[in-house]
């Protein structure tokens, strides 16, 4: 190539450099459009439920008794409320409050007036196994654990023996329940449930009211009429 030759092509590369950098300058990138993530709801009520419930118990009551010609007023129905969680299709757990019953007595003859009453609450973490489900009938068994809250009242005020006292007494004491019953879905959220639970607090204890001796141990055997709504 001779020193012409080298000239021209010199001159042409320079001529043609502007316009490759103006081009270069010019030249938009092409816009790619990134797809969003899929949004997922957080189900924060999924697996949740709650529960109420109400109770008749079946047995004699702690306080049952006749004096002079006054019988105890005896309240055997009771109710409860609580929340509970589905950990898989068969097992399921629930905290629970609960009134189990109350008895009461009064007499009052213008002179001599005596008044008694007790009452049960409790309060349990119960564990559930659903034993499948059939014709939209779940039958399951469970139990649970917690405490019993007793508390006692007695007051006496006889003016013929020239006597005015009172009494109370609370007891906290362990619990366990026992349960067994069937559930029928009513709707997709809710379930009607009926069940048998043999509740017991060993240790509280009570006046036996032939005897007049103190007593431990308090059963109770309850049939329960109840309804479950899952938050899904």
């Amino acid at each position: 190539m001779n020193l012409r030759s080298s000239m021209l092509l010199s001159a042409a590369a320079a001529a043609f450099m502007p316009a490759v950098q103006a081009g270069a300058a010019d030249y938009d990138p092409p816009i790619v459009l990134q797809e969003a993530p899929e949004y997922v709801p957080v189900e924060i009520g999924s697996g949740w439920y709650l529960r109420g419930d109400v109770s008749y118990n079946v047995n004699d009551p702690v306080y049952d008794f006749e004096l002079f010609g006054e019988d105890t007023d005896n309240l055997r129905i009771g109710g409860g409320i609580g929340a509970g969680y589905h950990f898989t299709d068969y097992l399921r757990g629930d905290l629970t409050l609960g009134f189990i019953g109350r008895d009461k007595y009064r007499y009052d003859d213008g002179i001599d007036a005596i008044s008694a009453s007790s009452s049960f609450w409790n309060g349990m973490a119960n564990a559930y196994l659903d034993l499948g489900t059939y014709a939209g009938v779940t039958p399951y068994v469970g139990g649970g654990v917690g405490v019993m809250y007793g508390r006692g009242k007695l007051s006496i005020d006889s003016q013929s023996l020239g006597i005015e006292e009172s009494f109370s007494d609370d007891q906290y004491r362990f619990a366990y329940a026992l349960n067994a019953g069937v559930a029928y879905k009513v709707t997709e959220n809710a379930s009607i449930d009926l069940g048998y639970q043999y509740l017991s607090s060993p240790d509280l204890e009570y006046i036996d009211s032939d005897s007049l001796d103190v007593r431990k141990g308090v059963d109770f055997h309850q049939i329960r009429v109840g309804l479950r709504y899952d938050l899904w």
